[in-house]
């Protein structure tokens, strides 16, 4: 720790040091030269090209997100993407009694747009989803992953969505679907008798086993649908106490249960043979890939700039290294076709050798703590964190600067780095060097997350992944 505090100091000196040169109009009126080269301060320039590989991480669970989504498409860098929603019927908290006269009229389902992932929308293009009921039961208990299937029962209801070009459907759009009869029949005449299935989810989703969206063959959108205002009714007639026919209903919401399949085929691609187990894997070509949903992470290592800095400090005349600005670009990004926009920004997560991610932690006073990072003193709470999540300046979440590149801060996160500042237990993941380039995610629900819901991407020519450093050095 001494060592690490007479570094800071002597860093504290130089730029201390540096500031008054840069302000004085005529350096050399007070003896000293301040040529690039051969002065007390030299100011240099590196750039470091990271060695890059891809990881598809292991199955993550889709239970219970909030995400509500189904539809396929294909793209030349990734291949054909499947998605498709099962889930629970949820029942009103009270059961309403019928009287005897009550008669069945037809069962709607209302679903409402919220947004697509795809290609670029042609003319009246239309996007067709089933309706199935479930022939598989869809577990209470289950944890489900993005592979999971349930096998499918009978088909009750399609959903038809215009697409026009450069005009879509409206995030308020709502599509209201006719479910087949028999299948509401069914559910009517239960409720008439007042059975026991309109009790709770579970037994009501036990007795017709669950609900699918599927997408029909043809599709070339993931469409995502509003969850909070999905809604199923049962409509009906009946006698009131005046003796009028009246217009009734039972509504349901989404159940306690449900989750989503997203899967992709990439056999066509330069990730053909890629595996969902967490491990290195180099893609045929230049290029290199992030796909939120299937879990496609970018792999960079930057222990060349461990290597470098840690050769710089062992120099006779280098004493101090002030980094002056450092930043992480990855673009050129080739822009990508209308229809798949690309992701607004991602994170860079510090991993290891067997690649985990999301590494969580405690930070603050939890004394428990066996993975954190080097944070703001103050910071107090023991919520879990990602390690490389830090709080600006330390920011290593990379935005799109404009519509090719994606670029981070990380001048802090450097100078703490080559000064020792993460040689702790608590810290065993930066030194390490590798970073894993992946969409936002959440701690308490991932996959509600853009990680594990979205299938936005990009591509980026193995070249163009950059750590670009300024940085000082004494030359007493």
């Amino acid at each position: 720790m001494n060592l690490l505090v007479k570094k800071f100091k002597e860093a504290i000196v130089v730029l201390l040091l540096l500031s008054f040169f840069v302000s004085c109009e005529d350096p050399s009126k007070i003896g000293l030269d301040v040529d690039p080269k051969n002065s007390v301060i030299l100011t240099r320039y590196k750039e470091f090209v990271l060695p890059s590989t891809q990881v598809q991480f292991n199955p993550r669970s889709t239970s219970n997100s909030s995400s509500l989504q189904a539809g396929t498409y294909s793209d030349q860098d990734f291949g054909i993407l499947l998605s498709k929603s099962y889930l629970w019927l949820g029942v009103q908290p009270s059961t309403p009694v019928l009287n005897s006269n009550a008669a069945y009229v037809n069962t709607v389902l209302s679903i409402q747009f919220s947004s697509f992932y795809g290609s670029e929308a042609e003319n009246l293009e239309i996007e067709s989803f089933e309706i199935y009921q479930l022939a598989g039961n869809l577990s209470a208990t289950a944890d489900y992953t993005r592979i999971d299937e349930i096998s499918l029962g009978a088909l009750i209801g399609t959903i038809d969505i215009l697409i026009q070009e450069r005009d879509t459907v409206q995030a308020d759009s709502v599509f209201t679907v006719d479910i087949d009869d028999s299948f509401g029949q069914i559910l009517f005449d239960k409720l008439k008798a007042n059975d026991a299935i309109f009790d709770n989810d579970t037994s009501f989703n036990e007795f017709i086993k669950g609900i699918a969206i599927i997408a029909k063959t043809g599709n070339n959108k993931i469409i995502q649908f509003n969850s909070a205002t999905f809604n199923m009714k049962l409509n009906y007639t009946e006698e009131n106490s005046a003796g009028q026919t009246v217009e009734r209903n039972y509504s349901f919401g989404l159940g306690a249960k449900r989750f989503y399949h997203l899967s992709s085929n990439l056999s066509a691609t330069s990730l053909s043979g890629i595996l969902p187990d967490n491990k290195d894997f180099m893609p045929s070509g230049d290029y290199r890939y992030m796909q939120a949903g299937t879990l496609i992470a970018l792999k960079a290592d930057y222990g060349s700039i461990i290597s470098f800095f840690e050769g710089e400090k062992n120099s006779d005349s280098i004493n101090s290294i002030i980094i002056q600005k450092a930043w992480l670009s990855v673009g050129d990004v080739p822009a990508n076709k209308p229809g798949t926009s690309l992701p607004p920004d991602f994170i860079a997560y510090f991993t290891d050798d067997a690649n985990t991610w999301p590494a969580l932690a405690k930070v603050g006073n939890d004394s428990t703590s066996t993975i954190t990072t080097l944070q703001n003193e103050f910071i107090t709470q023991t919520i879990p964190v990602f390690p490389g999540y830090y709080d600006a300046p330390q920011d290593v979440s990379l935005g799109l600067v404009d519509t090719l590149a994606y670029e981070a801060t990380m001048s802090n996160f450097i100078q703490n780095l080559i000064l020792g500042g993460y040689d702790t237990d608590k810290t065993p993941l930066e030194p390490q060097g590798k970073l894993l380039l992946y969409a936002p995610t959440s701690v308490t629900a991932p996959q509600s997350a853009p990680s594990h819901t979205e299938t936005n991407f990009f591509k980026v020519h193995k070249d163009s992944i950059r750590v670009k450093i300024y940085y000082s050095t004494s030359n007493l």
